[in-house]
């Protein structure tokens, strides 16, 4: 019986392993996985599609695939999906209207990912940055990216204050937690996701020992050997190609837009929400003339025209409204402004949408610097542009006296 486990040892060093560091292989059946989506009023404000894509990693990294796609009709705030997988994947889900383009997800064999989805998730970012309601690989991945974005932090602040010793002691301390995530991990998604933190964010980690080392670990997947060496890489099949290719077109149809007519004489028809998500037209607003106004908070021309504008409105608040569009990405620093500049009375509404990107028609108008203006008679129609300190008050005096 010593001989033969003694044979066996030897046998297993003659193939580069010791006994205790065979890889995990694994025979891959496909099982089930299902993904549930809870989507506000914004995502559903229309009729669209969500996608779920990413790549066949256990194929190859390049091998990109949709998963499985659903309707949202007008009004639905639910949505399932189910398909099958041999693994763990991280994979995006894309909105073909209202939500996210590329909001990275995690998904394990066997299992129902809940996810809460809404004006606030990001409109493009591939890692797991929306914690779930359930799904333990998900939310693990979101836990360590959040502990690699602490880390990063750490080490700015480190730097600038040119403090090289502790910048050394947090990234020995960080690389020994990814070292335990490696060593613990059953599935290699998560290695992949340390493969990137050890390459783009840990400074000065040698990584010619551990990534051969941990990609062996999973050596059925191929995307872990193809990450630190580019001959491994396996060339996408034509139906990937085809695949990668309508997404492309999902996306160009996603980012591409119509511009405003914003020249003298034409009409100009905005729709922005309030601070309590109410949608406010301007052809709602019951005065003959309206002043849309481009700012932000932290425009200090923008804010230095307020008492020009103050005073048009005090000699004509009868035939004025003030329509002020924010270009603030933080909301609370948008409604200080308010407070501080009081223009409570001015129609406040928000050109950016919780998650931070521009709304669909603030990238149609196609502001390029603030403060912008567009002045607006009863037919709504744009009568002059970028007005600014006296000239406000005096265009309307021209056309008080007409």
């Amino acid at each position: 019986m010593k001989n033969l486990i003694y044979l066996f040892a030897m046998l297993m060093c003659s193939w580069g392993l010791s006994p205790n560091e065979s890889s995990q292989k694994r025979e891959l059946v496909y099982k089930n996985t299902k993904v549930i989506l809870n989507v506000d009023d914004y995502i559903c404000s229309e009729d669209q599609w969500v996608y779920i894509h990413g790549y066949k990693a256990w194929i190859s990294g390049n091998e990109h695939s949709f998963f499985d796609s659903a309707f949202i009709a007008k009004g639905q705030h639910q949505v399932e999906l189910n398909f099958k997988i041999p693994c763990a994947l991280v994979a995006e889900l894309a909105f073909s209207k209202n939500g996210p383009l590329a909001l990275g997800i995690a998904v394990e064999q066997d299992s129902c990912l809940i996810l809460n989805i809404d004006e606030s998730s990001p409109f493009m970012n591939t890692a797991c940055r929306t914690k779930a309601i359930q799904g333990s690989l998900h939310n693990f991945i979101y836990d360590m990216l959040q502990e690699r974005n602490r880390f990063r932090d750490q080490i700015k602040l480190y730097a600038e204050k040119e403090q090289t010793d502790s910048i050394r002691i947090v990234s020995e301390r960080y690389l020994q937690r990814i070292k335990k995530y490696m060593d613990e991990a059953t599935e290699p998604e998560v290695v992949y996701k340390c493969f990137g933190i050890l390459k783009y964010i840990i400074p000065n980690v040698d990584t010619s020992e551990l990534f051969p080392k941990y990609a062996s670990k999973f050596d059925w997947y191929p995307a872990l050997k193809s990450f630190y060496d580019s001959s491994a890489a396996i060339p996408a099949s034509e139906k990937a190609e085809k695949s990668s290719a309508r997404y492309e077109e999902i996306h160009k149809a996603r980012m591409q837009y119509t511009p405003l007519n914003k020249n003298l004489g034409s009409h100009l028809d905005l729709t922005f929400e309030d601070f309590d998500g109410k949608r406010i037209a301007t052809k709602d607003i019951s005065t003959p003339y309206v002043f849309v106004d481009f700012w932000a908070s932290w425009c200090k021309p923008c804010r230095k025209e307020i008492p020009n504008i103050k005073q048009a409105v005090d000699k004509y608040k009868d035939k004025l409204t003030i329509y002020a569009v924010s270009l603030d990405n933080n909301r609370e620093a948008w409604q200080k402004a308010i407070k501080e500049d009081n223009t409570q009375d001015f129609l406040q509404v928000i050109g950016t949408l919780r998650n931070q990107s521009p709304t669909y028609q603030l990238r149609q108008l196609e502001i390029q610097t603030i403060p912008a203006s567009f002045l607006l008679d009863k037919e709504r129609r744009i009568i002059a542009k970028d007005l600014r300190g006296e000239q406000l008050i005096q265009t309307l005096d021209s056309l008080m006296n007409q």
